[in-house]
């Protein structure tokens, strides 16, 4: 018999010995429960890690959403809904309007040095003060609500401490008084600030077709649509609403310029 016969005779007997099979079957059974504890430490290291990560994105996620949420927010006044009230729904109607007032008081008193335009944003920001105004401008009115809103523009201001006449009723008339009290004429709607008096273009009648005060943008940046305070209640159910700007739309003018009282 060849060397390499007794080797495989000799191996051939080793494998079938008890002993051999014993340490065979140790070995097996001691892989099987290393694999079994390496399972349990990814589960017990790995999955906690995997929920902390995943918590993490979660919150860095809704972290940005509420950042650029915010940022949109932050441009809108907080302002108290009003209602129960009626009013135009037809701006060039109210700059050829004419209801006879009469009135004793003929305006160039100045208010006090505090900026016109903080007064009337803090003022127009209470539902109560602009239910207040315009019930006043409808009563000028002799109680019509059509044809409003230069009466309701000039009453606010009037609610302010600026003194000008009740005979202020279109928009043409209101515009040359404020000329002649000193107020500045802005066509660049990238400059307005809150509590702005504005005015859109001209109608048929070559007066402005609308006005209204200017309380805020409706997202930051963008310069189509603001937040603005004015007559037309019946439309809108409230004299706060949003309003196109910078762009015209079928049924509303686009604004032309705003009127700004210098700072004393």
């Amino acid at each position: 018999m060849n060397n390499k016969s007794k080797f495989s005779n000799k191996f051939s007997n080793l494998e079938s010995m008890e002993d051999t099979q014993k340490y065979i079957k140790e070995m097996h059974e001691m892989s099987d429960r290393n694999a079994r504890i390496t399972n349990i430490t990814f589960a017990a290291v790995g999955i906690p890690l995997l929920i902390i990560f995943t918590l993490t994105i979660i919150q860095m996620f809704s972290f940005t959403i509420n950042l650029a949420k915010g940022s949109i927010d932050d441009s809108k006044p907080e302002i108290v809904s009003t209602s129960g009230n009626t009013s135009n729904d037809t701006s060039a109607k109210d700059s050829n309007a004419n209801t006879g007032n009469t009135s004793n008081t003929q305006g160039t008193v100045q208010v006090t040095s505090e900026k016109l335009n903080s007064k009337l944003y803090t003022y127009l920001t209470d539902s109560k003060n602009r239910t207040s105004s315009l019930n006043k401008a409808t009563s000028l009115n002799k109680g019509n609500s059509k044809g409003l809103a230069t009466t309701f523009i000039a009453q606010i201001l009037r609610d302010n401490g600026y003194t000008i006449s009740d005979k202020i009723i279109n928009t043409d008339s209101l515009v040359k008084q404020l000329e002649k009290d000193g107020w500045e004429k802005i066509t660049d709607y990238n400059k307005l600030e809150p509590g702005d008096v504005c005015f859109t273009v001209k109608s048929t009648s070559g007066a402005p077709s609308h006005t209204y005060i200017f309380m805020g943008w409706v997202q930051a940046g963008k310069t189509d649509n603001g937040y603005i305070v004015d007559s037309q209640v019946s439309e809108y159910k409230d004299t706060y609403h949003q309003r196109n700007i910078s762009v015209s739309t079928p049924k509303k003018d686009k604004f032309d310029f705003f009127m700004r009282k210098k700072i004393d």
